[in-house]
């Protein structure tokens, strides 16, 4: 370049504030495009869950990538590539300042260093080229990161999900919420903000109502803790009786034990609280070997833990009793409905759940039922505070176990609904509409007196009420009576001029009558003997229970009740018995009926049909028996519940007990009274058991055959004992083939043990037969599920040593415990001498609860039987002194 071209120093300082310029772009430009570069995606901290698909998000738990407004800003401009170009075409521009620089100084450098001058003087030429080639890029590119920092700085105010006074643009709005829905992993989302001013106010009520330690939520807690102590204990128990060779069965190791018992380790409980060093004293366990004996224990311990369940139990363990005062304190605060209950355990979920916030919430897909409840539900604690009150209640009494163990259904399900794991029902068949009014309906409990309903208890009792003519199928043991029972009691309360009529089996009158008695504060009737016309007559002018049987139906004239309940419905599967068609025109008369039945139909379609077809018609079609199973089920669910233990039993009880009140026939009342008349302690004990006459049969013996035949459509097999001889051969004279063996004192312990294992490969609905006192002891017999027990023991202890035989480690199903009390008999008399005539319902439920009944508590039978024979011979109007 010629010297007269050469650059004057204002010029060069122009021009190189002009390449500075362009510098600090470049330098602008690599920023953005490593920021544009970043993977960081949009962050969810905590936040609050309403069902699936509905979020309450605090703004300040969405951590947002710096560069969301910016990608949003450049879209379609291709800002990558031209961003990455001009940073390479202005690479160039620093070395050739540089060398300007260098160039630069006084006219000494100029005049001795002219090399030094020339190369400056190119590289100005060179630059100032450079920089008008890429003027219209280095222009757009200014532009570009003016909008560029305009969005960050923008994003650095917020970023905005919904339109507002903001005025950020649609599509800034629209990439917000793309990128939050990706972040919760879901395609798209609605979103919408909520002020929360009402969670605010909910989450001050629920605080201050957590400090009461009579609260709901505080007494769940104690609950829960007691009961994991309550399950530690048992598998403290569990772990002391399983032997170290149950460890192989949870490793893959070979463990070689050695002669653990020369330092007394023969148990896994022994291996867990011995010190590796200690079990390595041992020859042939060398450190290796201990360390996976400890592992395998470990492991059995918390298998065992995690299939602990909510029984209570029946030992009075410092955690049991603790359990029991909690729920005690929880009775006397269940005061509100279940609907009631709900809604103030869901406020409390909202209030643990959902994190609080100074801010707006954001929420997603808020058009939801779910957000609907929880708005509502806010709305309600805002008009029902009082709900979350502190409680006042009074101390248990210090016999409050003793109460529990004549009561331990109800207690049970106070815990149950303590620890809010009741079933609701099975209700995944129905349709919405009926769902909804079955849970909108809140039962009327004005007649209903000391009854504590399980969820899927109470459920049921709605779903007869809103389908008004239904089939009751719950699995034995799951408390249909009570279900009835309230049905019965809510609609004497809530419709005019109503009456009950429950029709059973002559076996079962009893029962029924004390369950009524028990649970309802309303008149019952009992149409059954000589006088039963009258009592239909009676019940006709009130608002109460009227009990009669099948047969009794037939042979009487009844008004159309209000509600027809029929228990063992089953034995109406016959359209063209008389019995049958004598009770379906009840049935048809009656705006509901509820039919009961624990035989599973399922099996028997026919019959089932049948049943559904006397209370809901409509449900019938043709070919209707060759349906799919699960086709038939959908078809007949408006009509039919049921329900399994497995399936709505979260303590799953290892066993249930029953005390069966037997009504005597005309000729098993009159062999009774003879006896008694004779003073015969022995005769008055087992002639309820004797058949009269050669060609009859007792009503013991009745009611037995009816629990094999039960026992046999569940798949179960029978102990069945009793304290003579004599009954022991009439169970066999009307058994016959069913029963497997018969143990009595004459029976060597060989033999014994050869009926058992007999017992245990016979058909269900097979039965051992045995003397209470030669049975009852020594013996495992874990195939039977089912014991009857023939007549009341004197000492109650012999009672609980035989149930053991059948309730004890090994056993897999549910025990069921059967005991035969004649009605007005000396059977009686002696539950009422036993336990006190407050107690005479419960007393062999309370005593079956206890593992152990301390022989301090028996009476020595002299005293028994006189006493007995007194108050027996004083009722039938004897003279006491005749004995």
């Amino acid at each position: 370049m010629a010297e007269s071209n050469a650059m004057d120093r204002a010029q060069i300082s122009s021009l190189l504030n002009r390449a500075q310029h362009t510098i600090n772009l470049a330098q602008q430009a690599s920023n953005v495009l490593r920021l544009l570069n970043s993977p960081e995606a949009v962050r969810v901290g905590d936040k609050g869950t309403l069902g699936t698909d509905t979020y309450l998000i605090p703004q300040r738990n969405i951590t947002w990538p710096d560069n969301l407004y910016v990608k949003v800003f450049l879209d379609g401009m291709n800002a990558e590539t031209t961003l990455s170009n001009f940073v390479a075409s202005v690479a160039v521009v620093p070395q050739l300042c540089q060398i300007i620089n260098d160039s630069q100084g006084g006219m000494f450098r100029r005049l001795f260093n002219p090399t030094k001058v020339q190369a400056g003087d190119q590289a100005a030429f060179d630059l100032m080229v450079k920089l008008d080639e890429i003027s219209s890029t280095t222009h757009e590119v200014s532009r570009m990161l003016e909008g560029v920092q305009a969005a960050y700085t923008r994003q650095q105010q917020g970023v905005a999900l919904f339109p507002g006074i903001h005025g950020v643009g649609e599509r800034y709005i629209e990439r917000a919420q793309h990128e939050l829905a990706s972040a919760l992993g879901m395609p798209q989302i609605d979103v919408e903000p909520w002020e929360g001013n009402s969670l605010v106010q909910a989450r001050r009520v629920v605080q201050r109502y957590a400090q009461d330690p009579n609260s709901e939520y505080r007494l769940k807690n104690e609950a829960e803790k007691l009961l994991g102590s309550i399950n530690e204990l048992r598998v403290q128990v569990l772990l002391e009786q399983l032997p170290i060779d149950a460890l192989r069965t949870v490793t893959d190791h070979r463990l070689r034990f050695g002669s653990l018992e020369s330092i007394n380790v023969t148990t896994v409980a022994d291996v867990l609280k011995t010190h590796t060093s200690i079990l390595t004293t041992v020859q042939g366990i060398g450190a290796q070997t201990a360390g996976r004996m400890k592992a395998a224990a470990e492991t059995l311990k918390q298998e065992a833990l995690s299939r602990q369940n909510t029984s209570i139990g029946n030992e009075p363990t410092q955690p049991a009793m603790g359990l029991i005062n909690v729920l005690a304190r929880f009775d006397q605060t269940e005061t509100i409905t279940p609907e009631e209950r709900a809604r103030r355990s869901r406020v409390i979920d909202y209030v643990e759940h959902i994190p609080p916030s100074l801010e707006p919430y954001i929420v997603i897909n808020s058009a939801t039922p779910d957000f609907e409840q929880f708005t509502d539900d806010l709305r309600w604690i805002e008009a029902n505070p009082n709900l979350f009150y502190p409680q006042t209640i009074t101390t248990p009494p210090a016999d409050i176990w003793d109460d529990y163990l004549a009561r331990p259904a109800h207690y049970q399900g106070l815990l149950s609904t303590l620890l809010g794991r009741d079933i609701k029902g099975a209700d995944e068949l129905l349709d919405a509409t009926t769902l909804q009014k079955i849970r909108d309906l809140t039962l009327d409990k004005t007649f209903l007196t000391d009854l504590h309903l399980r969820g899927y208890q109470s459920f049921g009792a709605r779903f007869a009420i809103i389908q008004k003519k239904t089939l009751l199928g719950d699995d034995m043991g799951l408390g249909k009576t009570v279900q009835a029972l309230s049905v019965a009691a809510h609609l004497a309360a809530t419709e005019k001029d109503f009456r009950t009529l429950v029709v059973v089996p002559a076996s079962v009158i009893v029962n029924w009558t004390r369950e009524c008695k028990r649970f309802l504060n309303l008149p019952v009737f009992i149409a059954h003997g000589d006088n039963k016309q009258d009592a239909i007559n009676a019940w006709t002018q009130s608002n109460g229970i009227a009990i009669c049987t099948y047969d009794g139906v037939r042979a009487m004239n009844i008004p159309a009740p209000g509600l027809v309940i029929a228990d063992e419905a089953h034995m109406i599967k016959n359209p063209s018995t008389k019995r049958t068609q004598a009770l379906r025109k009840l049935i048809d008369a009656a705006p509901y009926a509820l039919l009961m039945t624990g035989t599973p139909l399922e099996n028997k379609v026919e019959e089932f049909v049948n049943l559904v077809r006397y209370i809901q018609p409509e449900l019938i079609t043709r070919g209707m028996s060759k349906m799919h199973a699960e086709d038939f089920r959908e078809r007949i669910a408006p009509a039919y519940l049921r329900r399994n233990q497995a399936d709505v039993l979260d303590e799953l009880p290892e066993r249930t007990d029953s005390i069966d009140w037997i009504d005597l026939t005309t000729e098993d009342r009159s062999a009774y009274n003879e006896q008694v008349r004779q003073g015969s302690w022995m005769g008055m004990r087992r002639s309820a058991m004797l058949s009269p006459t050669p060609r009859s049969t007792s009503a013991k013996m009745q009611r037995i055959i009816e629990l094999l035949d039960e026992a046999e459509e569940h798949g179960r097999k029978a102990l069945i004992f009793t304290y003579f001889l004599d009954v022991l051969d009439e169970l066999e004279k009307h058994l016959g083939e069913r029963i497997i063996g018969r143990i009595a004192g004459d029976v060597p312990a060989t033999k014994r043990q050869l009926l058992v294992d007999a017992l245990s490969h016979s058909k269900p609905g097979s039965a051992l037969i045995a003397q209470i006192t030669a049975g009852g002891v020594g013996l495992n017999i874990q195939s039977a599920s089912l014991c009857i027990i023939c007549e009341p023991q004197v000492k109650p202890s012999v009672e609980q040593q035989a149930v053991a035989r059948v309730h004890r480690m090994g056993q897999t199903a549910t025990v069921q415990v059967h005991r035969l009390i004649g009605d007005e008999t000396a059977d009686e008399r002696m539950l009422e001498i036993l336990a006190g005539k407050s107690h005479i319902f419960d007393v062999y439920a309370r005593l079956s609860e206890t593992a152990e009944i301390p022989d301090a508590v028996d009476i020595t039978e002299s005293q028994l039987a006189a006493r007995v024979i007194d108050e027996e011979r004083a009722r039938l109007g004897l003279a006491v002194s005749e004995t």
